[in-house]
């Protein structure tokens, strides 16, 4: 009892002592924390440039309209000459008629030709209007990922925001409470050595005893603020040892929740969750690539161009139109024609695994819808289970707070008992931490919904 009442004694006169640091001291609110956090996130900037990936195909599919195919060839060597056997009855424009037209092995001259050729489609029954539209989808789905991977990485900053807040919390107590114990563990040594007859050894060892207890718990809460703390800055990408984030608040306090019912949630969950806007985008995606597979079994339209150049010197053009000398002459051609895939077989089969993606991604969309509303209902109940449990330990701890009071006042008159006093100061500090525990706990609660309803981390104010 003795030794109760020497900590008792420290532990309403204690005084906390401020620590000096030689360290800069960055503060940030929950939003600058989660800003500064994702734009460091070597994840989230890989998952963007699938974003970019997917506007790339829809690049793709929209240069299909415009001359899909344009082809450029062209060749070089050196080639002889020609001689006829009868310069004076064939002209260089007439060698074809020459029968015993052959080549001359001592002149030799530098081929070149040049081809370029074209397809341009007409009308392709949607197939290129669907790919540029399955396209858009497939980068809306990206997009939808993105968004769904940045809240599921928000979520995990913002209870790693509150986890340091409670670590705060947790060491502040556990530094007062072992400043106490070190001072009672000094008085009571005094106490022995001036012989005390209400202390003996005993009491030293069991005291002892409990203090190595409390440094266990001592031991855990700096190990979890250290782990906290390297969490930090791997988070914000801080590699500077002079250099230490805080939050900007110095105390955990419960967030600010406009009440509302879960129809509300749910209906925000349909119109703002990320997962439901990729599903349908799929979907879409889905649908427009059916429509794709089921034009390839009709004929394309489009129209052909080609334009041919070859020249060398030392060889001459002919004269007649339907002769062609394929080292030295120009040729255009141009026309419209159809292009039918005749393997029907090969068509069916692509048309019903298209046909099975589209229901596929149906059942997808209605298995996520399904699971969004059973997952608000889940963080609905957990947030007012931990708004329950918050409300009712604030009202036990200011009936604690009362308590602790009215002994206080008895002992100061002097017919207060001890035990009653020393039981009131231990029931007072239980409830604090369990009530900077409730606090944490519904303000991660809180988040929780608000990123299953789709909705920002923090209330707009």
């Amino acid at each position: 009892m003795r030794i109760l009442q020497i900590i008792l004694l420290f532990v309403l006169g204690g005084s906390s002592i401020a620590s000096a640091t030689t360290q800069d001291t960055i503060r940030l609110s929950l939003n600058e924390f989660l800003a500064k956090a994702k734009s460091e996130s070597a994840m989230l900037k890989a998952t963007e440039q699938q974003i970019e990936l997917a506007e790339n195909r829809v690049s793709q599919a929209r240069a299909q309209r415009i001359a899909p195919r344009l082809e450029l060839t062209t060749a070089h060597g050196l080639v002889p000459a020609v001689e006829t056997s009868n310069p004076d009855i064939y002209s260089p424009g007439s060698y074809y008629l020459d029968p015993n037209l052959k080549n001359d092995w001592t002149d030799w001259g530098f081929f070149t030709r040049a081809e370029i050729t074209t397809l341009q489609p007409l009308y392709t029954w949607g197939a290129i209007p669907n790919a540029i539209k399955a396209a858009r989808e497939g980068a809306d789905a990206a997009r939808s990922e993105y968004d769904t991977k940045t809240a599921e990485y928000e979520i995990r900053l913002y209870e790693l925001y509150y986890t340091k807040l409670l670590t705060l919390e947790m060491q502040r107590l556990i530094n007062d409470a072992r400043r106490t114990l070190d001072k009672a563990e000094e008085q009571i040594d005094e106490m022995i050595e001036t012989g005390e007859e209400d202390i003996t050894e005993a009491d030293l060892f069991q005291f002892r005893i409990f203090k190595y207890e409390f440094m266990y718990r001592v031991d855990e809460v700096n190990e979890s603020a250290r782990f906290v703390d390297s969490a930090w800055n791997l988070a914000l990408n801080n590699r500077a040892e002079t250099v230490v984030y805080m939050p900007i608040e110095s105390f955990l306090d419960p967030v600010e929740l406009e009440q509302q019912d879960v129809v509300f949630y749910e209906l925000s969950a349909q119109q703002n969750r990320p997962e439901i806007r990729q599903v349908e985008s799929v979907y879409n995606a889905a649908r427009y690539g059916l429509d794709v597979s089921k034009s390839a079994n009709y004929p394309t339209l489009f129209m052909a161009f080609s334009a041919a150049y070859a020249n060398t010197p030392n060889r001459p053009k002919q004269d007649n139109p339907f002769i062609i000398n394929s080292t030295n002459y120009e040729s255009i051609r141009y026309g419209i024609g159809f292009r039918q895939n005749l393997n029907f077989g090969v068509n069916r089969v692509a048309i019903n695994r298209a046909q099975l993606q589209v229901r596929q991604a149906m059942y997808a969309r209605e298995a996520v819808e399904d699971g969004v509303s059973l997952d608000i209902r889940e963080k609905y109940r957990s947030m007012m289970m931990s708004f329950s449990r918050l409300h009712n330990t604030r009202e036990a701890l200011g009936v604690s707070n009362e308590w602790l009071r009215m002994e206080q006042i008895d002992y100061d008159l002097g017919f207060g008992e001890v035990k009653n006093l020393v039981d009131a100061v231990k029931a007072n500090l239980e409830l604090e931490v369990s009530y900077k525990q409730r606090i944490y706990d519904f303000n991660v609660n809180v988040g929780k919904l608000r990123k299953s309803a789709g909705l920002p981390l923090v209330e707009n104010r």
